[in-house]
């Protein structure tokens, strides 16, 4: 019984990270097309969208995916029986849960909790290794390096061809597609 306990704390765990994830990906895309007068990918920050005219929509969906992923290290620690990886899970959902808290109007406070969840991020992609199956760990360890890469790039000026919106994106989109996927991974637990 103890088994499918755990297989089924690990399947709430994959439907929180899932989801989540792929409603803030969702979400960021309408607040990009409603953003006025113009919102572009290059030169725009991604935390651009959680003021103005889709602040509303932009911080409540990055709030959700951050008490998700909180609540989501909930049912790792109890599936998986271990404490590190969930604090990091934990600890990354804090940090989104914070961006959309402390959106851009909060200055400096803004770009502490933003650096925060960009180097936890990657971390927990690269970490999760220990917790997946080939391929798929693989694959997580590869978005969390290209994602610290991008921060590298981001931090000497990278490519102006794609922007500081461009690069931000490189930064931010493998750890969001590392959730998707891994949530996946974990609604896959079989209950056998």
């Amino acid at each position: 019984m103890e088994k499918v306990s755990s297989k089924k704390s690990l399947n709430v765990a994959g439907i929180l990270l899932f989801i989540s994830s792929v409603q803030f990906v969702l979400v960021m895309i309408i607040a990009e097309a409603l953003y006025r007068p113009t919102y572009s990918i290059a030169t725009n920050y991604i935390s651009d969208l959680g003021v103005g005219i889709t602040g509303s929509l932009f911080d409540t969906s990055i709030s959700i995916l951050g008490l998700a992923v909180i609540a989501s290290a909930y049912f790792i620690y109890r599936g998986f029986k271990v404490k590190a990886f969930p604090v990091l899970v934990a600890l990354t959902g804090l940090g989104a849960l914070l961006v959309g808290i402390f959106n851009e109007n909060f200055g400096p406070i803004h770009g502490y909790v933003s650096d925060f969840t960009f180097i936890l991020g990657p971390l927990t992609a690269i970490y999760a290794f220990r917790y997946e199956t080939s391929p798929f760990k693989f694959v997580s360890v590869g978005l969390g390096v290209f994602s610290y890469f991008a921060i590298f790039e981001f931090m000497i000026g990278g490519s102006p061809a794609i922007g500081v919106g461009g690069w931000e994106r490189m930064i931010v989109y493998p750890f969001l597609l590392w959730g998707i996927g891994y949530g996946a991974f974990l609604m896959g637990v079989s209950y056998r």
